[in-house]
Formats: structure tokens, C-alpha cells, sequence
């Protein structure tokens, strides 16, 4: 194996172990997109989605 393959190996196994360690049921209507990409590539090695909750909106009461 050539050093560019074996640096797009260790990088897809590092990119595959950052999405299993954020990866989380998708129960909510908020998602956020988490995208791995090769910096020296710019290919994508890893895509996934997690979700969040956002705090309630502020309402301006007037008395």
C-alpha cells in the first residue's frame, strides 16, 4: 500500500470514528449536519446527522 492510500485509510477510520462517537437517535425536528471532509481531497469522507434542542423563543410582555 502506497503512503496516499494508507493516509486515506487511516483517514477514513478516523472520520468513521468521530461520526459513531457523535451519531444519536434522530427524535427531534432540529438536525444538525456533521460532515468529515479530507482537508487535502476536499472529499467527504463521513456525513451524518444530530439532533438539538433550541431554548424557547423570548416573548416581550408588556404591562
Amino acid at each position: 500500500m502506497n503512503a496516499e492510500a494508507e493516509r486515506l485509510t487511516a483517514a477514513q477510520a478516523k472520520a468513521d470514528a468521530v461520526i459513531a462517537a457523535v451519531r444519536e437517535p434522530h427524535d427531534s425536528v432540529r438536525l444538525l449536519r456533521v460532515t468529515v471532509v479530507d482537508v487535502d481531497t476536499n472529499e467527504v469522507l463521513a456525513l451524518d446527522f444530530v439532533s438539538y434542542d433550541a431554548p424557547p423563543a423570548l416573548r416581550l410582555v408588556e404591562s
